[in-house]
């Protein structure tokens, strides 16, 4: 007798505030990099700048993923982190001239906002 295939569940909130906490990191690392690609290529004459520009990039990047990483083991702090820091972002995504990449993050970090209280939720 043939198995029946299991039925299609909801998304996960945590597993989906997880996966966007990673994109976020992607995104934020590879502005880091483009960051000191330009600093190199394009401003050579004011080079502490964009590396300090890249290293909070990269700071924030890894912030994003140990964020990810840390609400997977379900404990409140993690997720009270993880909100700060996602709270930071969203906040100092309007410090400086918002562009296209500015709103594509805050997108992003708005729905993760929605996932990540849902998944807090149902970790109660």
């Amino acid at each position: 007798m043939k198995a029946m295939p299991k039925p299609l569940t909801a998304l996960e909130p945590l597993q989906v505030a997880q996966a966007l906490f990673f994109l976020n990191a992607a995104i934020w690392l590879a502005l880091g990099i483009i960051s000191l690609v330009r600093m190199v290529n394009d401003s050579p004459s004011q080079p502490v700048i964009f590396l300090v520009i890249g290293i909070l990039m990269f700071g924030n990047a890894a912030a994003m993923l140990l964020s990810g990483i840390l609400i997977g083991k379900g404990r409140r702090r993690w997720f009270y982190l993880a909100a700060a820091i996602l709270a930071v972002n969203i906040l100092l995504t309007f410090t400086d001239q918002v562009g296209l990449l500015d709103w594509i993050t805050l997108a992003i970090d708005l729905v993760l906002a929605v996932f990540l209280w849902a998944a807090w939720k149902n970790n109660r």
